[in-house]
């Protein structure tokens, strides 16, 4: 039997995929809830994401969702997702999408702009072990570095482009390097796979419920306590209301993060353990505003809005969720999802969240010309939120070949991709395993 310890999107993919093909497993989730950090909030006809926002689909996924019944419950995001906003001196400016509106565009200056076609003929080879920044900005220089790739960073990883490593990250950038001697052409020759952004007509909670409901070895509320090798076996200490139990399976696999991982390997792998110790999860807050459009200076027309570093702004990003998704909120309102972190605001760490709350709020105001007062605030946290593919995590994925031996496997969001669909795509992949 193999053991699942953890409920998120990974966990519940790989229970489903074993299940479809007769395999003994059993999955634990520790809280009385699934989908870890994929939460829906309902309330008042506004749909809110607390975690991940929208899904970016490949056929591999929107097959996978077909198989759970989905097809008809899929809502793909407006055409307008092709609007980028950056926040740059002072005013929100549209990110140039394409050759034509590059040469067009006063976003970036003539010289950058001139670097940039450069970029063909740069004989800069990456680094081993490159910081993002690092290789960008001697690619493309600083205003592509300071203006595009900190803002998009920060917005998908919560983290710092001059800390994370680029062959972690974006892994094509180097290998279009590599191949063809330049990132630009690379994406020229192979270009990437046409992919759509998704959500669910009740929100992503929608997928956790739908994989619960087909799923019929879960145990709640369940925590696994030690792993005790027992010849070729593992067997699980687990403490639920019922009390406590062995659990004994051929193979463990750790669906959970980093930290809580090193807690369960440490009696047996104390190396290993000290390495998943380092991962960073920063602190992230979310932060909900509703607004009548009518109240809006500035109309979001958009996927959203990001902020460099060096605007020097609180919010790291703003998702204008009612244009990104139809029946998102009500036709007269806008939801605004701020995001907030430790990495650009070390800071928040001793602040109150009514504080930031308050902070928030009036960014929001001055930025988008807001009259009047919101219609509601609604503001969250995650404490340890997305792990950060620094230099660190880079010992990390040199190491899990330790404990595959000894049949323990990490299939989470950390090392090998955070997204919802790469949890997805990995967890479908090892259900191939023997």
């Amino acid at each position: 039997m193999i053991a699942i310890i953890g409920g998120g999107i990974s966990g519940l993919t790989l229970a489903y995929n074993l299940q479809k093909k007769n395999i003994p497993y059993v999955l634990m989730e520790e809280a009385s809830v699934l989908g870890g950090c994929i939460q829906t909030d309902y309330k008042n006809n506004v749909i809110a994401e607390k975690g991940p926002n929208s899904i970016l689909a490949d056929e591999f996924i929107f097959d996978f969702l077909s198989d759970l019944g989905l097809d008809n419950e899929i809502i793909l995001a407006n055409k307008t997702i092709k609007k980028r906003f950056i926040y740059k001196g002072g005013k929100y400016r549209a990110l140039p999408s394409g050759p034509i509106s590059l040469l067009s565009s006063s976003f970036f200056s003539w010289s950058q702009r001139i670097k940039i076609f450069k970029e063909f003929k740069n004989k800069t080879l990456s680094k081993h072990n490159s910081t993002l920044y690092d290789l960008i900005q001697s690619r493309f220089g600083n205003e592509v570095s300071d203006y595009v790739l900190d803002p998009f960073v920060t917005g998908i990883y919560a983290g710092d482009s001059k800390e994370l490593i680029a062959d972690l990250c974006f892994p094509v950038l180097t290998q279009n390097i590599k191949q063809y001697g330049s990132i630009l052409k690379g994406f020229i020759k192979n270009p990437p796979k046409r992919k759509k952004t998704i959500t669910f007509k009740k929100g992503l909670s929608q997928l956790i419920d739908t994989l619960q409901q087909r799923l019929q070895h879960i145990r709640y509320e369940t925590k696994v306590v030690a792993l005790n090798k027992e010849g070729e076996s593992w067997s699980l200490l687990v403490s639920s209301k019922e009390g406590e139990e062995h659990i004994l399976c051929t193979k463990v696999v750790l669906a959970i993060p980093a930290y809580r991982a090193a807690s369960l390997v440490r009696p047996y792998f104390p190396t290993i353990a000290s390495l998943f110790d380092k991962v960073e999860y920063p602190l992230v807050y979310y932060v909900h505003i509703l607004f009548y459009k009518k109240q809006l200076g500035f109309q979001p027309n958009g996927f959203g809005a990001l902020h460099p570093t060096n605007e020097k702004l609180l919010i790291a990003g703003v998702i204008w969720n009612s244009s990104v998704f139809d029946g998102r909120t009500s036709d007269d309102v806008v939801l605004l999802t701020c995001m907030i972190n430790e990495k650009r605001a070390p800071f928040i760490k001793t602040m109150s969240q009514e504080k930031i709350q308050i902070m928030v709020v009036a960014e929001i105001k001055e930025l988008y010309s807001v009259a009047g007062h919101p219609i509601s605030v609604t503001i969250g946290s995650w404490k340890k939120s997305i792990p950060q593919y620094n230099i660190d995590m880079v010992d990390v994925k040199d190491n899990i070949s330790y404990l595959e031996k000894e049949n323990i496997y990490i299939l989470s969001n950390w090392p090998n991709g955070i997204s919802i669909a790469d949890c997805i795509y990995h967890a479908s992949e090892f259900s191939n395993i023997e």
